[in-house]
């Protein structure tokens, strides 16, 4: 069977190359055309009005446009002078730092001599780990069906366990 596809591969190579021109084969030779670019102005840099305030459209100058029946013309008021700026000095600032409290960190160890922590809540979840007894881990949760997320003190290494496989939390 190798024998016939190794066949099979030089035939078809070799009538792909006789089919092409073979020996005689020469590239196609295309004109290539140069485009000149335009060059276009700057575009005109937009910034931000100088007056602190909103203009608003007053009805006084809202007038109805002859061709459309419900367009309006608007037309924008005057320009207004700013205000001269005063530097008022800066209001005292008192930091008040309130006292953090932790909360407490529910260190338990594994109750048996070998466990598996695994990747979800149940036996159906790949094995990540297996910890030997007396292993101090941390409780970060513990759902309604008995399995705790927890993570390895030394390293660090977060997973599930069943929670009747740990300590109690009073030991």
């Amino acid at each position: 069977m190798k024998t016939y596809v190794w066949v099979s591969f030089a035939f078809m190579g070799w009538a792909y190359y006789e089919i092409s021109g073979g020996a005689d084969f020469a590239p196609e030779q295309r004109e290539v055309i140069v485009a000149e670019t335009e060059t276009s102005p700057t575009p005109e840099v937009v910034t931000r009005a100088a007056t602190p305030t909103l203009l608003s459209v007053s009805t006084s100058n809202v007038t109805p446009a002859p061709e459309a029946e419900n367009a309006v013309l608007v037309s924008a008021p005057a320009p207004v002078e700013p205000a001269p700026v005063v530097a008022e000095p800066a209001p005292e600032v008192i930091e008040v730092v309130a006292p953090m409290i932790e909360d407490p960190v529910d260190i338990r160890e594994v109750a048996s001599s070998r466990v598996n922590m695994r990747a979800g809540p149940g036996t159906n979840f790949d094995v990540i780990v297996t910890l030997d007894g007396g292993t101090e881990i941390e409780v970060l949760d513990v759902n309604a069906s008995g399995w705790a997320n927890v993570a390895t003190v030394d390293r660090g290494i977060e997973g599930w366990m069943a929670e009747r496989l740990l300590t109690s939390p009073d030991a």
